[in-house]
């Protein structure tokens, strides 16, 4: 399979490159995409954060990275750029230690996965557990391990090249 030849322009940075990409997401949380243009203007979605009410209800969320370990490439993981809500509480703990030097040191929160990504199943409501890292470094997630879901598979067992590229479309 030929991937190295693949070009294609990052939506983060803006640059061209070349072969696999490793890194897959959403630009804003499910919620966000699914509620009305009024709660959306009544909201706050930065890059990483975001907060809307949906249906009467205030929600908060964050962005964060499932990794996959890649078991033919032990030195690469492919990750997939997710949104998660957090409890309000959960929130201004995140929030108020964002650019806090020791924001990795931070206890893991709870949260709910509220990106849809490609799988039979629905990855909606999955549980979680975010990891902070320190500033600029996006948060890691933990999914249950208890829950049977393809996506929790992949993340306990890890994928092959050949299914990232998969998720690249060859």
């Amino acid at each position: 399979m030929a991937t190295d030849d693949r070009t294609w322009v990052c939506r983060s940075c803006g640059d061209e490159h070349h072969g696999l990409a490793w890194t897959f997401g959403a630009d804003s949380p499910l919620t966000w995409q699914v509620t009305t243009q009024a709660d959306r203007d009544a909201g706050e979605l930065t890059k990483d954060q975001c907060v809307v009410e949906h249906n009467g209800v205030l929600s908060y969320y964050v962005r964060a990275h499932i990794e996959l370990p890649i078991i033919d490439a032990p030195e690469r993981i492919f990750s997939w750029s997710v949104w998660i809500s957090l409890s309000e509480e959960s929130m201004d703990i995140v929030h108020e230690n964002w650019n806090n030097p020791d924001r990795a040191r931070l206890e893991p929160r709870f949260g709910w996965l509220n990106t849809a990504l490609p799988y039979d199943e629905s990855t909606v409501g999955l549980a979680t557990m975010m990891h902070s890292r320190e500033p600029g470094v996006v948060p890691y997630l933990h999914l249950d391990p208890s829950v049977d879901h393809p996506l929790v598979r992949e993340q306990l067992h890890g994928i092959t090249l050949h299914r990232v590229a998969e998720f690249n479309g060859l």
